[in-house]
């Protein structure tokens, strides 16, 4: 029996549906699997941006150029991120990001004056967390001359550091101890954040002291500090914990040339 028009009608229905309810399951798989995977790369390349951030700005603190006079230099800070826009699928919101400064601490040095050496014996750190939509990056820290990341689940990674004791053939060894001064407010957003470092003129002091401990505000507890830290060269110096937020370094047992370039956060240490 030939089709009759009805049939044939009703064909070409089932197939319009069939086709489209596979269009349909293909734009829900694109949206919910390749749409976030795209995302989370645009994500992690803006992290690592943050990442070469943060050390440029780590840069600036822990090698001032010192000059007769103050010096101001802003350093950017990309906080946030918009993604890229896509035909026909969605997007989540702009993903943003803060830096802030840490809670204010002393620096002591036992047997010499912290305050005349560093130019006062205030100091801070800065932290930046990042608030993205489809993965989770661990903060950035600065401290004493050290930049590294946190993880949620208390991991530590190296990405900068500075060493706290210097060994020279010909002379005093040379503690190293880095002071960053002044308040930085949570700044959050997805923009572009110049922070300004100030570089206070003139030259930086120094000091010979013998036999002395060091006392620093930090955010890194002491046994990170003597697995990743206080190694190689310096593996005679040991941290132990004060309370959460201050390490003691000891094991200074000779004469030592004592540098300590301060910086501050818009206005000068």
């Amino acid at each position: 029996m030939d089709a009759t028009p009805s049939d044939r009608g009703q064909a070409n229905l089932v197939g319009f549906i069939i086709l489209f309810g596979f269009l349909l399951v293909s734009y829900s798989l694109v949206q919910a699997y390749v749409v976030p995977n795209q995302n989370a790369e645009v994500e992690y390349q803006h992290y690592q941006e943050v990442r070469e951030d943060m050390t440029g700005l780590y840069a600036e603190i822990v090698t001032p150029e010192r000059s007769t006079s103050d010096r101001q230099v802003l350093v950017p800070v990309d906080l946030g991120m918009d993604y890229p826009p896509r035909l026909l699928f969605l997007n989540p919101p702009p993903a943003s990001g803060s830096i802030r400064s840490s809670t204010q601490g002393t620096i002591r040095i036992d047997g010499a004056n912290a305050t005349e050496i560093c130019g006062g014996n205030d100091t801070t750190g800065l932290v930046y967390s990042p608030n993205y939509q489809v993965t989770t990056q661990p903060d950035i820290r600065y401290e004493n001359g050290l930049l590294y990341v946190e993880t949620e689940d208390d991991a530590y990674a190296m990405l900068e550091q500075r060493p706290i004791l210097t060994e020279r053939e010909n002379g005093n060894d040379v503690i190293s101890l880095y002071r960053l001064s002044g308040t930085l407010p949570r700044q959050s957003g997805t923009d572009t954040l110049p922070l300004e470092i100030t570089v206070p003129g003139g030259s930086e002091n120094s000091a010979t002291v013998n036999d002395v401990t060091v006392t620093l505000r930090s955010d890194l507890p002491a046994n990170q500090w003597n697995e990743r830290v206080l190694t190689g060269g310096q593996s005679g110096l040991n941290a132990t914990q004060i309370d959460d937020d201050t390490v003691r370094i000891q094991g200074f047992n000779s004469t030592y040339d004592v540098r300590c370039p301060a910086v501050g956060l818009g206005k000068p240490p």
